[in-house]
């Protein structure tokens, strides 16, 4: 089955093709794999007088998206990077730390300053840049947003090599404030709660965190972990995953431990990345390969062993709930996987750079290259301005960083309509009434919310 949604001209052909066979199984299949503006352009194709709909619900599906005009859906989906995206004038360096909120829709940048020698932080949202909080010599590697004026983050300055200078401080407007620092802090990494924030160090299984103001601590050693930088925080801000080799521990944002397991024989082997998504914990394995898990009665049970599909080692995992997408980081390429099913999907086309292969050589797992982060709890998504096509144009579009608005409804239009859920529908309406939306969009987000009552991950469907 064709599975995601890449260049247009690819799917086309293939929709025209199963027509012509009459193979109508197929192609409805295909139009389920495939977001909104791609699915009505190959419905098309799909002869209804002929074609036995497998229920009462993919007829009345059938029936929304009949009714949508392809040209229209078309022209929607392809000003879908204008719509949700701005473009700012920074590069993103290939250490250069990105963090987010769990509370506002903002992000924490560290970029460059006026200077090869001088880092800026600076915070975002979906309409540009809203404060700068440092500027300085500090190299940072690791931060989060609280909201726009706060910033927690990890910093370092040039000590002749030696790095034992460093602090884990606090930025506002009205200046900085060192909240810890020391040796034992090196490669520690930061994450915000719904109650604060957690620092996770990496030479000592320990980890700190705020709490509505106060400071608590986990020893994570006594669960048998060696290290507690691996970690991971989920949708509410409420959850967090350490993991360590084969072990994994989930605690409150309090730091109180909540669930624990020792998974003796993972076939990605000791897991190297970690992420929440909407419903599950995804981890990728030194071995190579992918595992999904949940909490199931009171324990983490591994469902989905997706360890064959991968052809690398990730080192970050990106999931992006609205287009029901995980980005996984190999080091110096991203691919792309169906958030749920861990199956290799194509990327949205403006992730995808120009004149580039979207097929890997072995597994034919569509990439792009460029730095990609985004987080279960974010509501924007971050990556460097020369993964979108349309950016390519000039030098300063190509080194520009892009932060992508998850929260606009027309997000929705990047995911396939198998996909779509009554949760969607729930929040594409009030979610419309924030943006500025012309008729056609309108038109356009009200036929995608009857396509959600109908759409197979809609009410058990």
């Amino acid at each position: 089955m064709f599975r995601g949604f890449g260049r247009a001209s690819e799917p086309a052909g293939l929709a025209r093709r199963l027509g012509q066979q009459g193979d109508w199984r197929a192609l409805w299949g295909m139009v389920l794999s495939q977001p909104l503006p791609l699915a009505v352009a190959s419905l098309a194709h799909l002869n209804r007088r002929k074609w036995s709909p497998p229920s009462e619900s993919d007829a009345a599906l059938a029936d929304v998206l009949a009714g949508i005009d392809a040209k229209e859906a078309a022209r929607l989906g392809g000003r879908l990077f204008d719509r949700t995206a701005q473009v700012l004038p920074f590069r993103l360096g290939f250490a250069n730390p990105v963090g987010f909120a769990v509370r506002h829709p903002v992000a924490a940048l560290s970029v460059q300053g006026r200077d090869f020698h001088t880092q800026r932080i600076v915070t975002v949202d979906r309409t540009g840049v809203r404060n700068t909080l440092y500027e300085g010599a500090a190299q940072h590697w690791s931060l989060c947003a609280i909201d726009s004026e706060t910033v927690i983050a990890r910093r370092e300055f040039d000590s002749g090599g030696y790095r034992g200078d460093t602090e884990v401080v606090e930025y506002t407007p009205g200046g900085e404030t060192v909240l810890a620092n020391g040796g034992a802090l090196l490669d520690a990494i930061v994450q915000p709660t719904a109650t604060g924030f957690v620092v996770g160090t990496k030479l000592a299984a320990f980890a700190f965190a705020l709490a509505d103001g106060e400071q608590v601590q986990l020893n994570l050693g006594e669960f048998g972990l060696r290290r507690a930088d691996l970690f991971a925080v989920d949708a509410t801000g409420t959850r967090i995953a350490f993991a360590d080799d084969t072990r994994m521990v989930v605690t409150d944002s309090r730091l109180q431990p909540l669930y624990d397991i020792v998974a003796e024989h993972l076939q990605h082997g000791g897991i190297n990345a970690i992420t929440f998504t909407e419903d599950s914990i995804v981890t990728a394995g030194w071995d190579k390969g992918l595992y999904r898990w949940q909490i199931i009665g009171g324990r983490i049970r591994g469902l989905h062993p997706g360890w064959d599909s991968s052809p690398r080692r990730f080192f970050r995992l990106s999931p992006v709930a609205p287009w029901n997408l995980l980005v996984a980081d190999g080091g110096n390429v991203n691919y792309h996987y169906d958030v749920t099913s861990l199956d290799p999907v194509t990327a949205p086309g403006f992730l995808v750079p120009s004149g580039s292969s979207e097929k890997d050589d072995d597994l034919a797992v569509p990439r792009a290259i460029g730095k990609f982060v985004s987080t279960a709890y974010g509501r924007l998504a971050v990556y460097e301005g020369g993964l979108a096509a349309r950016t390519r144009d000039s030098v300063s579009d190509f080194y520009s960083t892009v932060v992508q608005d998850l929260e606009h409804p027309l997000n929705v239009l990047n995911k396939p309509v198998a996909a779509l859920t009554g949760a969607d529908a729930e929040r594409l309406l009030p979610q419309a009434g924030a943006y500025p939306l012309d008729a056609g969009e309108r038109a356009l987000l009200e036929s995608l919310v009857r396509a959600c009552e109908w759409a197979p991950g809609a009410n058990g469907h």
